[in-house]
């Protein structure tokens, strides 16, 4: 229990526990009690949406276990046919509980993840099986304009989620200090809810840092905490921090201290994993997260959702941190992922191959890519010429790097 995130150990289990939107709240449940009865027959779907980090999913879970519903989840950002997608909808829409629940929901989350023409199929599927489920559907998304889910708009009922306001975090992060045996200063709850700009799992974690290094959570504390996190440091402290960290937060808190990409302190963890933690079990459960944390850097990359970075954090943290393993006592010396040294060498040869195609265009009327490929053997064989290499490299502006990079492409 010490090590476990509060966001997990106050995940909410009743729906008075839920954090703001109350009226949205109440709106959900009385589509649920009302389903499929009256103007909600031709409305078997509830669309959910608003900005990542309100609580729409979390508010779903604990509405459908009040109510006792059995709720079946479908993740749209995975890549799904529509055969794969009508199979799930078909065996979830139309069949009873096997728990004694009153019915089941079939919750169809990151709806925004749809997309490409492989996802076509899929979203045609989530339409047909709509207009004709047997159970409530409901679909979550975080930008309902999006033109992907247009057709899914016509035949559902729109719910709206709105930022949690400063005051509801606030009030939150006060019932945690009290449940937690903290004192606090509420200027200070006031400052975590601000620099959490909405987030109140990020507002959580924040405060679960500071009340594992003190019982006190003044405004002071709370300033130097943040200005602290804000300091960022190089990869190797990064990776020392995070692989050798007493608790997960301790590791989270560097990999947020770092100004290394997503994907990047993916792999420096993964290159490094096998140094550190020499039990194959243990790299076994650090790999697990790793692969979660990088679902997470994907649908960042996909839908510029910036507000999941916390969640990939995390998880890269876990993978280090918490593995129920002990790292190795001798700190090893930790290697360059090879992957990005892949990486760095190919964009050189992008960008040398930019800039010979760059002098060549103009000359031979082509585009800077399709200039030094169709050129690139003339060019090798005139350099090779006696007398013409320095012509040639005085033409086109050549340096001598360059010249040598043509001979060797």
């Amino acid at each position: 229990m010490k090590d476990q995130p509060w966001v997990v150990r106050y995940t909410p289990k009743k729906i008075s526990d839920l954090v703001g939107n109350k009226a949205t709240i109440s709106k959900i449940t009385d589509w649920l009690e009302k389903w499929p009865k009256g103007i909600y027959r031709n409305q078997r779907a509830l669309l959910l949406f608003g900005p990542a980090g309100v609580g729409k999913t979390v508010a779903l879970y604990t509405i459908g276990n009040e109510l006792d519903y059995e709720i079946f989840e479908i993740n749209a950002s995975v890549k799904r046919s529509k055969k794969m997608m009508n199979e799930l909808l078909k065996i979830s829409t139309k069949t009873g509980t096997l728990t004694g629940k009153r019915g089941r929901i079939v919750l169809i989350d990151e709806l925004g993840g749809l997309s490409g023409k492989s996802d076509r199929g899929a979203a045609s599927a989530i339409k047909d099986h709509i207009q004709e489920t047997q159970v409530p559907i409901i679909l979550i998304t975080s930008d309902v304009s999006d033109s992907k889910i247009r057709p899914l708009r016509k035949i559902c009922t729109y719910i709206e989620f709105e930022p949690i306001t400063e005051e509801a975090i606030v009030k939150r992060l006060a019932t945690i200090c009290t449940k937690e045996s903290l004192t606090f200063e509420e200027p200070a709850l006031q400052t975590l809810a601000t620099s959490s700009r909405g987030d109140l799992r990020a507002a959580i974690n924040d405060l679960q840092s500071l009340g594992e290094t003190g019982s006190d959570i003044t405004s002071q504390r709370v300033k130097d905490f943040l200005r602290k996190r804000d300091q960022t440091i190089d990869i190797n402290e990064a990776l020392d921090r995070i692989f050798y960290a007493e608790t997960w937060n301790d590791a989270v808190f560097a990999a947020n201290q770092t100004d290394a990409y997503p994907d990047e302190l993916i792999r420096w963890i993964s290159s490094n994993i096998y140094a550190v933690f020499p039990d194959l079990t243990q790299q076994e459960k650090a790999l697990e997260y790793l692969s979660r944390a990088s679902i997470f850097n994907r649908r960042i990359t996909r839908t510029q959702n910036w507000r999941l970075l916390p969640y990939s954090k995390e998880l890269m943290s876990l993978s280090a941190s918490i593995i129920g393993g002990k790292p190795s006592a001798k700190r090893p010396k930790y290697q360059f992922p090879e992957w990005i040294r892949q990486m760095g060498f190919s964009r050189g040869l992008r960008q040398k191959r930019t800039l010979v195609g760059q002098s060549l265009s103009p000359i031979v009327h082509l585009s800077t890519k399709k200039a030094y490929k169709e050129y690139k053997i003339v060019l090798k064989a005139l350099i090779r010429e006696p007398g013409i290499r320095e012509e040639i490299a005085r033409d086109l502006d050549l340096s001598n790097e360059l010249v040598e990079f043509i001979l060797k492409d």
